[in-house]
Formats: C-alpha cells, sequence, structure tokens
C-alpha cells in the first residue's frame, strides 16, 4: 500500500527536528506540509542532515565558501563526503571500531573487507578506496587531537574546583602560610639551590655518562627511599604508595633539556616516590612527621604550587614536592592530596606533559580548537564524532560513562561551529542531566556550570531568548552562592578566635590603613587556622606528641 507507506513531496528545507534520540529530520515541502523522518541511527540522521543542505544549498555562514566554488569542485566535495561517510559507516557494520559492540578488530583487517563492497551501486577502485582511507585517517587524527583538548582543559576545570574546595578546609590558612624549604616558587630568576654534587670526576665524563651514574646512585639509594616511604604510610596510613622505578637515561636527559639548560644535576627525580594523602590534616602530619624523623636528611619542601597566591603546574595540578638525600643522592618524594590526585590518578604526568606541550593555560575554551575550520572540515569531524559514540547512543548515556561524555562534549562544539544549535541543544540538555546525577559532580560543580554556558550560547543561536536569560540568571546565582561559602568560611575561622567581642570591635574600628587591616585579618586567619590544625591534630594524629623517630631501616646519608 503504496499511499499508506510513502509520501511523496518537493522538499525546500530541511531542520534537524527536537527529538530527544537526536535521530530525527524535519522535511519542509514546496506546500509548506512537514514531515518527520527518523533515522535507524544517530550517525544515520548527521549524514542525511549534511546531505539534505548540500542538496538544498542552504547558505549558512560555514557552506559560503563551499557554494562560493563552481559546479565540478562542489560535487566533488560532496562525493569525498558521501564516500567518507559510507566508508566510516562500513568500518562501524564490520567491528573495526573498537568502541562499538566491544569489537577490536584493526581497520587494516577492514581494508581488504570493504574494497570488496560497492558504495552507491558503483565499485571503488583500490585507488579511489586508498584515498578515502587516508582523507579518513587524516581526520581521525584531527579528532584525536581535538578531543585530547577537550580533555585537558575538563581536567584543568576539575582541577581548580578541587583546589577551591581544599581552601575552605579550616587548616588551609595555616598551611597556606608556610614556607618551603629552598622553594624559589614561581620566580624564574631565583637559581634552585638543590641539585645532585658536582663530582671532580664528572668534568672529565660526557653528559650521557654523568648520567648514567647518577642513575647508578639513585638505585643505591632507591632501598632507603623504599623503607622511609614504608614508615610513612605505616604512620599516617596512605591512599596510595608508589616507589620507583629510577628514572631512565633517555628521560633525564630530556628533562634536563626541557627545563635545565641541558643539566642533568639538576634533575632530582632520579630515585623517586609517590604518596597520596587523604587531606590537607594528612600533609601538615606528614610535614611534621618528616622533619621530626628524618629532618637532617631534608634538602626541599617545595609547597608553592598549594599556596593561593602562587600559581599551578601546567594543567592546574597542585601538590608538595620533598627531596632527600640518601647514600650521597637527592631523591624526591612527590606529595599529592587524594582529592586532587584521583582526578587523573597515575595519568597525571601525561596531563601536565600534554598541558605543557599545547599551552593549554593560555585559553580557556576548547572550541577554540576549531576555529578557522572550513565547511567540510567541520562536516567530516562530525562523521568521526559519530563514530566515536558508535557504540553508545545518546538515549543510553549514563552518569558514569566518562569517556562517551567527553565524545559528546567534544561533538556540541562541532555542532555550534556547525549551525547545528538544535542538536548541541538536545546533547548538552542530557549531559547536564547526566552530571547532575553525578555523585562526585552534582548540579553546581564548575563542570555543570561549563555546560549551561554553553546551553545559553545554543539557545541564543536559536533566538530562545527568554530560556537563555534564564540560564545566565542561574549561573550569577550559582556565582554568588559561591562567593556566599567563601565568606562563611572565613567568618567561621574568625569566630573561633574572637572569644572576646571588644576584640572584634576594636578591629573593626582600626583606624589604620586597608593594608593594614588586610595584614591584620591575615594574621587572625592563620591563628584561627592553626587553633583547627591543633584540634584536629589531637584528635586524629596524637602520636606526633609522642616519639616522632620512626623506623627506617639503616637510611643514611653515608
Amino acid at each position: 500500500d503504496m499511499k499508506n507507506l510513502m509520501t511523496e513531496m518537493r522538499v525546500v528545507d530541511a531542520a534537524p527536528s527536537k527529538a530527544s534520540n537526536r535521530r530525527g529530520i524535519l522535511l519542509t515541502g514546496d506546500n509548506g506540509e512537514t514531515v518527520e523522518i527518523v533515522a535507524c541511527e544517530q550517525r544515520t540522521a548527521t549524514s542525511w542532515m549534511e546531505a539534505l543542505n548540500m542538496v538544498l544549498g542552504k547558505k549558512s555562514k560555514s557552506m559560503r565558501k563551499f557554494f562560493s566554488k563552481n559546479k565540478k569542485e562542489r560535487k566533488e566535495i560532496e562525493e569525498q563526503y558521501l564516500n567518507l561517510t559510507a566508508y566510516s559507516n562500513k568500518l562501524i557494520r564490520t567491528g573495526a571500531i573498537p568502541s562499538h559492540k566491544g569489537k577490536n578488530k584493526t581497520t587494516g583487517g577492514i581494508y581488504y573487507h570493504v574494497a570488496q563492497n560497492e558504495i552507491h551501486g558503483e565499485e571503488l577502485h583500490d585507488e579511489e578506496l586508498e584515498s578515502i582511507a587516508k582523507r579518513r585517517a587524516v581526520i581521525k587524527d584531527s579528532w584525536d587531537f581535538y578531543r585530547m583538548i577537550c580533555s585537558l582543559l575538563r581536567d584543568r576545570r576539575k582541577f581548580d574546583e578541587t583546589f577551591r574546595k581544599l581552601q575552605m578546609d579550616p587548616v588551609y590558612p595555616y598551611l597556606n602560610s608556610m614556607t618551603g624549604l629552598n622553594d624559589p616558587g614561581d620566580d624564574a630568576q631565583v637559581m634552585e639551590e638543590v641539585m645532585q654534587k658536582d663530582l671532580p670526576e664528572y668534568a672529565q665524563m660526557s653528559r650521557t655518562a654523568v648520567c648514567k651514574d647518577l642513575v647508578r646512585k639513585a638505585e643505591e639509594a632507591l632501598p632507603s627511599l623504599v623503607e622511609i616511604c614504608k614508615a610513612l604510610a605505616g604512620s599516617l596510613g596512605m591512599e596510595e604508595v608508589g616507589v620507583g622505578p629510577v628514572k631512565e637515561v633517555s628521560s633525564a636527559i630530556r628533562k634536563a633539556e626541557k627545563k635545565y639548560e641541558g643539566d642533568v644535576l639538576k634533575v632530582k627525580d632520579y630515585c623517586r616516590a609517590l604518596l597520596v594523602v587523604k587531606d590537607l590534616p594528612t600533609l601538615l602530619a606528614l610535614l611534621e612527621l618528616a622533619r621530626d624523623s628524618f629532618g637532617p636528611l631534608i634538602r626541599r619542601v617545595k609547597l608553592s604550587t598549594l599556596k593561593s597566591d602562587h600559581e599551578s603546574l601546567a594543567g592546574g595540578y597542585r601538590d608538595c614536592k620533598i627531596n632527600i638525600e640518601l647514600k650521597n643522592h637527592i631523591c624526591e618524594i612527590q606529595v599529592h592530596v587524594w582529592p586532587m590526585y584521583v582526578i587523573c590518578g597515575v595519568d597525571g604526568f601525561r596531563h601536565y606533559r600534554h598541558c605543557l606541550e599545547y599551552s593549554t593555560d593560555s585559553f580557556d575554551d576548547p572550541y577554540d580548537a576549531l576555529a578557522n575550520l572550513d565547511h567540510k572540515t567541520l562536516a567530516e569531524l562530525i562523521v568521526m564524532a559519530e563514530e566515536a559514540v558508535a557504540g553508545m547512543p545518546l538515549d543510553n548515556l549514563q552518569w558514569y560513562h566518562e569517556k562517551y561524555i567527553l565524545d559528546y562534549f567534544a561533538e556540541v562544539g562541532l555542532f555550534l561551529d556547525h549551525h547545528i544549535p538544535l542538536w548541541a541543544e538536545t546533547t548538552l540538555r542530557h549531559l547536564i542531566k547526566l552530571r547532575c546525577e553525578s555523585p562526585d559532580i552534582g548540579a553546581d560543580h564548575i563542570e555543570t556550570q561549563y555546560l549551561y554556558r554553553y546551553l545559553e550560547k545554543a539557545l541564543r543561536l536559536q533566538n530562545k531568548k527568554e530560556e537563555a536569560d534564564e540560564i545566565k540568571e542561574r549561573l550569577a546565582n550559582v556565582e554568588i552562592s559561591r562567593k556566599k561559602e567563601k565568606e562563611n568560611t572565613t567568618k567561621s575561622l574568625w569566630d573561633a578566635v574572637f572569644t572576646d567581642p571588644s576584640e572584634a570591635f576594636e578591629i573593626i574600628m582600626d583606624p589604620n590603613k586597608k593594608e593594614r587591616e588586610e595584614e591584620t585579618r591575615l594574621k587572625k586567619q592563620v591563628k584561627a587556622s592553626k587553633k583547627a590544625w591543633r584540634k584536629i591534630r589531637e584528635q586524629r594524629f596524637k602520636f606526633l606528641d609522642g616519639n616522632n623517630d620512626l623506623t627506617v631501616g639503616t637510611v643514611s646519608t653515608k
């Protein structure tokens, strides 16, 4: 019954429908009639939408260059796009995309399978198929890089939010007032005094030979470092402990070239360990225990990145480093605070390295990476995005699917730049719902607010001003709540100090200048924080009042 199964119409317009599964397209006929078609999969809908835009000649801002080309060039671009989507679909269908249905076949093995098939009823020659495969590889690399930028900036936001919360800990002002040992902080002009000993024989040795000797010394010092870390962990109950491996010669030379102008003696982590403390009070207890137990061995305590007036490491990370001398070799204990560490875990160094390499601290919006891309490239990147989420349709996505949440967030940027704001809105609303459901994030987390900002943008692109204004107002209210939270934390510290109401009045009425008032305020805040630390110390770390000498085997500087 073709009358019921088919609808004939001359299509004059096409647009994404409001379907929450993101598979619908709304077609408009020349008589004003509208029909919604629903694709079986998300990637099919996105491909249809792009093809319809090309056929209908919808000249959005991103397509002006496309339609400025002659007919032959446009046809070639259309064919390249359709061939790429068909090739991508074949890869997914045959299981070449690891994320799809858990299969893990190689693209190379799939190439010949695709070669034996026909696309659009025409057999592809080997040269044509190879050209499609090469183009896909280029676009895939671009997608992977763009997605990585999204990941790096997401984690930086999480680090910033975690540090904001750490600063509300009652003991933080006390920690913030501490001065590290041989810690130059952010001052690049200050020479680091702590370095490996420059032995006389090193003058006659090559840099590689010196590095090998330092690695040998690190291996000799490693057992002593293990004993110290065991003792600290046994006393304080670390969340995680790791020692070694000793840094390789090639890695040490690379680090020296990047940070110390090639001087391998300035590398202090040939022999290294990792300790993860539960919270800031445990960090304070560790510093006290280390000072009292093996203070003469300590050569540097670096606290600068944990201070509010200092920059973080590249990518937003903050930690504490303790350098000790064991068997005439400088070793390093990296002390991480669990709320910071848990964001990236053991991949934290990779995050730091990539942020440093790509200067991600110089911009805030990951979608800036898409600037100046042409219409064709954006369309092809969306094909790669759909490949990435092929195994997890939007309506199946749950709050714990972090990998796919990042993929969909990256795709939102492509939709916004490609002028498909409705699908950006649909995706963002679902991501916001998942972030609100997450027990680790919630409605007021900075990550959720970040998604709301993009939702506001997507709504304004559709002229949904009323909804956009509501979100703008919501974001402003959250910011006000954050400021009040900080003020209340400060107030509670002051309440702990002022036992006499007249003391508070005298400070408020102090006629000195604002600088003096600020100095007084900070001193009082530190005093209150120290009082809070003493109370926690009494409750959780009472053993620090006893004999603080740790049993650390035969640790010696000799």
